[in-house]
């Protein structure tokens, strides 16, 4: 039987606004950018990034864009010509068929993707609090999360399957765990036939802890 091999990659950005904010790939003749520190040509190269990679940015600057993307679990940014970056929105996309209160189901062709929620639970979680502020949650199971500013989720991911050909597989709970108070109808699902990739963008919110996030499939 075949199967289908994911790799997930999770690109999430807490957000103070939203205007011109897209994510993009890179794509470039030689197959990497160089990233700059500054919006010029000199000796100023500080990295180089390959094609496919996901970046996030707020709009051009001439012909610059100032991107910020994730190499080895760490965050950076940098200039690179801004015709460099092809828009998630700009590719293929597969529509919505289905959105529910709990649950959106997106097909084209051979591809499904369904999301469900679920309400957050508490009870199946532990919770790290600041010690200046007692009442506010700074982690959950340890770790940083997304859609509330402190405050208890009241909504959670529940699981995100992926059908190709008729086989379908899942996104593993590592890459949902920590995302909360999700908005389905934000949900758009974008497909590059390039690099025979998947990304599912979102962004969600309790009002106050507003996040846009892609998962690259």
């Amino acid at each position: 039987m075949k199967k289908i091999y994911l790799l997930v990659f999770l690109f999430a950005i807490s957000l103070c606004h939203s205007q011109d904010f897209e994510f993009a790939i890179i794509k470039d003749t030689d197959g990497y950018v160089n990233v700059r520190s500054s919006k010029e040509i000199s000796n100023n190269i500080i990295d180089k990034v390959t094609n496919g990679t996901v970046v996030s940015h707020f709009g051009p600057d001439g012909n610059w864009v100032d991107i910020t993307y994730k190499k080895n679990n760490q965050t950076f940014n940098g200039y690179v010509y801004y015709n460099r970056v092809v828009s998630l929105s700009s590719l293929p996309s597969i529509p919505q068929r289905i959105v529910d209160n709990d649950r959106i189901i997106l097909t084209k062709g051979t591809f499904s993707i369904e999301i469900t929620t679920a309400p957050f639970v508490k009870s199946n979680h532990s919770f790290t609090y600041y010690k200046d502020y007692p009442s506010q949650i700074e982690k959950i199971e340890g770790k940083e999360f997304y859609g509330t500013d402190g405050n208890l989720p009241k909504l959670a991911y529940q699981n995100i399957s992926i059908t190709i050909n008729g086989v379908t597989t899942k996104v593993p709970y590592n890459g949902i765990s920590n995302l909360y108070e999700p908005n389905l109808t934000t949900t758009r699902v974008y497909h590059d036939v390039t690099n025979q990739s998947l990304y599912i963008e979102t962004m969600n919110s309790d009002g106050a802890g507003s996040y846009v996030l892609v998962w690259v499939i």
